[in-house]
């Protein structure tokens, strides 16, 4: 008797879901990652162009010039909010992903938990029917040798 599991189809089917979710975690993860480089670089960007200001200013006191370094800051910082703010999306993403990929993975292991008792019940079904036939094969030959036994007695008493 061949083993065969009738969810195995959707299992196949789980397991190609599962894999999409981890490639869209992956993928997310990524971006989270790379959203928090670009806040390091802003946040780089902001500190050398307030260093500049501070080494510019030293030596003069142009108007223009100040008001010039201080909209380069302003700037800075406006790209540095603006990293923040795709930063905190990407992860709101990637959690989400996350979500997805654990409810996919426990999908696929329940219908392997599935599989796996559908198993062990081919199996015990199995060793039930040839224990059967083991048990009818020693009752025949029980038998058999019984007759024989009798058989000899008998023709032992007619002499």
């Amino acid at each position: 008797m061949t083993f065969r599991f009738r969810g195995a189809r959707l299992l196949e089917w789980r397991r190609v879901q599962a894999d999409a979710a981890r490639v869209a975690f992956v993928r997310a993860t990524e971006s989270v990652r790379e959203a928090a480089a670009r806040i390091v670089d802003a946040d780089d960007r902001i500190e050398r162009a307030a260093r500049e200001f501070r080494s510019a200013t030293e030596g003069l006191s142009d108007i223009g010039t100040i008001v010039r370094y201080r909209n380069w800051i302003d700037r800075e910082r406006e790209h540095a909010a603006v990293c923040r703010r795709q930063h905190d999306e990407h992860r709101v993403v990637a959690d989400k992903a996350a979500g997805v990929l654990q409810t996919a993975r426990r999908h696929v292991k329940v219908m392997e938990r599935l599989r796996d008792r559908a198993w062990r019940r081919h199996l015990n079904a199995e060793r039930r029917q040839e224990m059967k036939a083991l048990d009818e094969l020693a009752t025949l030959q029980f038998a058999r040798r019984k007759s024989e036994r009798n058989g000899e007695q008998g023709a032992d008493r007619e002499y």
